[in-house]
C-alpha cells in the first residue's frame, strides 16, 4: 500500500467510527390494525441499556409531548371490530400485554408477535378516545411502551 494513503485511511476510519457512535438505532416499534386502519409507532421509551424503564417518567414524557404538540397514534375502531396487534420479535421475548382504557386485555403476558381480540360489542368508543397501551415487560420490568389512541369511526 502507497504509504501517502495510509494517513487518509486511518483519518477516514476514525471519522467513521464518530459518525456511527453518534447514531442511536430506533426503539422497536408496535402495529395495531383495525378494520381498514393501521398506526405504528416506535416505543416511547425503551430500556436499550438499563434492564428497565420507569413506566411513570415514560408516561410524563409522554404527556408532555402531547401538550407540545405532538400526535399519538390514533385508530379507528367499531364496536365488535377486530384488533390485531404486532410487535417486533424483542419484545415478544421480554413478554408484552395490553391495556385499553388502563384494563388489562389479557390475563397472562404475550410472548408471540401478533395478538388479535375483538373489541366488545358492547363498549362505544368516547368522543375523546379511549388509550390503548402496549407494554413490555413482566416481573423485572418494564421494558418499554407504546401508547395509540382509540377512536371512534
Amino acid at each position: 500500500m502507497n504509504r501517502g494513503r495510509l494517513p487518509l485511511l486511518v483519518v477516514g476510519a476514525a471519522a467513521a467510527a464518530l459518525i456511527l457512535t453518534g447514531c442511536q438505532k430506533p426503539a422497536p416499534g408496535a402495529s395495531v390494525f383495525s378494520g381498514t386502519t393501521t398506526a405504528h409507532s416506535e416505543a416511547a421509551c425503551w430500556a436499550f441499556d438499563a434492564p428497565s424503564v420507569d413506566a411513570d417518567a415514560c408516561a410524563q414524557e409522554v404527556l408532555a409531548k402531547a401538550t407540545a404538540g405532538e400526535a399519538v397514534e390514533s385508530i379507528k375502531v367499531v364496536p365488535g371490530d377486530v384488533i390485531g396487534v404486532s410487535v417486533e420479535p424483542v419484545v415478544a421475548d421480554a413478554g408484552w400485554t395490553i391495556r385499553i382504557g388502563g384494563q388489562a386485555v389479557t390475563q397472562t403476558p404475550l410472548t408471540t408477535t401478533y395478538f388479535r381480540f375483538t373489541f366488545p360489542d358492547l363498549q362505544q368508543v368516547p368522543a375523546e378516545g379511549l388509550s390503548m397501551e402496549i407494554v413490555a415487560g413482566g416481573d423485572a420490568g418494564t421494558k418499554g411502551v407504546w401508547l395509540f389512541q382509540l377512536t371512534g369511526a
